[in-house]
């Protein structure tokens, strides 16, 4: 040992300062919201409370008696908004945001624009219906969206979201360009590809929701014929409606409802590149703007289901770093193509990670794993290739997720009981967010999964250590 004494400690910790959250000061005017608020975010309510009025109406035949629950509703839903609008605003002081909110329960929340990550303008139909608008706020080292103003007048919705943007450094997208008066507008200039069409959306749409309502139906049919030509139909009938069809006439329900709103959500879909950031617009009832920070863009993934397969279609999910911080049950991803061809998806998946091919050979588990997976043994494997690591699972809509070598953050191999009898294991890499979306090796060779992981750490560090600043 050596009997030099130790150096003094630092004056201050190394490393970045801690981020400590300041308050305005008292008096400060608040910025308020637009006035009926409180009454478009009860709008489920209120409209469950008028059709339940409507149906005691009709069935009492008391059309009054609707009259006075409406008259009712408006006078307390008014009185409601008036209170609530005496604590609800926002206010920019520095570089920071503050959102205030609640009547019983006080709230106080502090946004730091120096941890922006995007400003995203969303327009539900009924905001839309009183030209308002709403601004989703994304920060790094957040929770999914952070932060939300709803609702401002949507001049006054843009005007906020520059002045956000600009605080924060990262410049707004620019206005399209008009076209001269007496030519035609190019509605796909500067777009990475040209607007999804509204035939082609609504064909994907029926074909991706069409294998699960024809196996329904397939099943259904049979147990109605089979148990009907055994116990006699009048009876199976009967018995078959209330504890088989009206569950599956529920369940068609649902399924078209998804399908509808899959539709609706991906209207005009239009996608361009502004700087370093993806914009997104998108929708015909609820509009949204949304913006992708490819910086922040922490695996893609390429659904095929299985319709789309003769037409070569697929659709095109990005990750970034902000939407994977939420929890493993409200994990997202955002759409950068709803549907599109092969020469499509390749030019938006290098737009999202540069140099990441669209197309990927993978490798399939070993032939002992096919029990396992008997139906989608052939739809999986995995593979590294010289951007990303590569994994495929899926039978009715088959995925290949890529996660770049940089955004890997841990590497761990897992191996149960049977796989340890069988001599497989498993890989999953975990990329920059959190949990949700990690590329999962299934079932591989033991030792192929022990070097398969190795490798990962190895190109990992060295695709981190290339990367400035590093995502974190």
């Amino acid at each position: 040992m050596s009997d030099e004494p130790a150096p003094p400690l630092a004056e201050a910790p190394l490393g970045p300062e801690p981020y400590a959250p300041t308050a305005p000061p008292q008096g400060l005017q608040r910025q308020r919201l637009h006035p009926l608020t409180p009454l478009l975010e009860s709008f489920r309510f209120l409209t469950a409370a008028a059709a339940a009025a409507g149906i005691q109406a009709f069935t009492s035949r008391n059309f009054l008696f609707a009259i006075y629950i409406a008259l009712a509703a408006a006078v307390v839903g008014g009185i409601a908004s008036l209170i609530a609008l005496q604590y609800r605003g926002f206010v920019i002081w520095g570089r920071e945001l503050h959102i205030y909110g609640g009547v019983f329960t006080r709230s106080h929340r502090t946004v730091p624009l120096d941890r922006l990550q995007s400003v995203d303008l969303v327009r539900p139909i009924r905001a839309r219906l009183f030209g308002l608008a709403q601004l989703n706020i994304e920060v790094a080292g957040g929770d999914g969206t952070d932060a939300r103003l709803a609702y401002l007048k949507a001049d006054r919705a843009l005007e906020l979201r520059a002045e956000l943007l600009a605080i924060a450094g990262r410049p707004a997208a620019a206005p399209e360009p008009e076209a001269p008066e007496g030519e035609p507008v190019d509605r796909d200039a500067g777009l990475l590809v040209p607007q999804v069409t509204v035939k082609r959306l609504a064909l994907a749409s029926l074909l991706e929701a069409l294998p699960v309502q024809i196996t329904a139906i397939l099943v259904l049919g049979t147990a109605f014929g089979v148990t009907g030509s055994i116990f006699g139909f009048s009876t199976v009938a009967t018995t078959l409606w209330v504890g088989f069809f009206a569950p599956a006439l529920l369940g068609y329900l649902q399924s078209t409802v998804a399908m509808v709103n899959r539709f609706l959500r991906n209207g005009r879909f239009r996608i361009g590149r502004d700087g370093g950031n993806l914009l997104i617009q998108r929708g015909l009832t609820d509009t949204s703007h949304e913006t992708v920070p490819v910086d922040r863009v922490t695996g893609v993934s390429f659904d095929e289901p299985v319709m789309w397969r003769s037409r070569r279609w697929r659709r095109v999910e990005v990750w970034t770093a902000a939407v994977a911080q939420q929890s493993a049950t409200a994990t997202r991803s955002t759409t950068a193509l709803p549907v599109g061809d092969p020469d499509q998806v390749a030019i938006v998946a290098a737009a999202a990670v540069p140099d990441l091919p669209s197309v990927f050979e993978t490798e399939r588990p070993p032939v002992r794993a096919r029990w396992r997976m008997p139906l989608a043994w052939k739809k999986t494997g995995a593979a590294l290739t010289d951007r990303a690591f590569v994994v495929r699972h899926g039978l009715w809509v088959n995925t290949h997720v890529a996660v770049p070598y940089a955004r890997i953050q841990s590497v761990k191999v897992t191996q149960g009981r049977i796989q340890r009898m069988q001599g497989l294991a498993t890989v999953r890499a975990l990329a920059a967010g959190g949990v949700g979306h990690d590329a999962v090796a299934y079932h591989r060779d033991a030792r192929e999964a022990v070097a398969m992981a190795a490798e990962l750490r190895d190109r990992a560090d060295a695709a981190a250590a290339l990367e400035r600043p590093r995502l974190s």
